[in-house]
């Protein structure tokens, strides 16, 4: 079980305890409304409210990530194609004229491979 998951549940039953702790009827007020219901179910609806606001938001951001990391896949994808194309083009250079390429040779007295003899 995810500790996020189970965080929720607590902070679930914290609110349902708090909310039926405060059962008592109480006027509520908005806009041009005016009722009277019990104060545990104001507590209710406004934390599932909360939650959903919530969950709307992370949806939101969830979306965008998964948007960047498309775009950043498709970019991954055109370079390796880019990679390839031009390995094969200096795959061609090389067979088509060997003597233009040079390669540097491990016995080169230039060449600093950290080795002590």
């Amino acid at each position: 079980m995810s500790w996020k998951f189970v965080l929720t549940l607590f902070f679930a039953l914290i609110v349902a305890i708090f909310a039926i702790q405060n059962a008592t009827p109480v006027d509520v007020d908005f806009l041009f409304w005016n009722i009277y219901v019990s104060q545990a179910l104001v507590i209710l609806i406004s934390a599932i409210f909360g939650a959903i606001i919530t969950m709307l938001l992370s949806l939101i951001k969830q979306f965008r990530s998964n948007t960047i990391i498309k775009n950043e896949r498709n970019t991954v994808t055109a370079l390796e194609t880019e990679n390839k194309s031009l390995k094969e083009k200096l795959e061609i250079q090389i067979t088509d004229n060997p003597d233009s390429v040079k390669c540097s040779d491990s016995t080169d007295n230039n060449n600093d491979s950290g080795n002590i003899e």
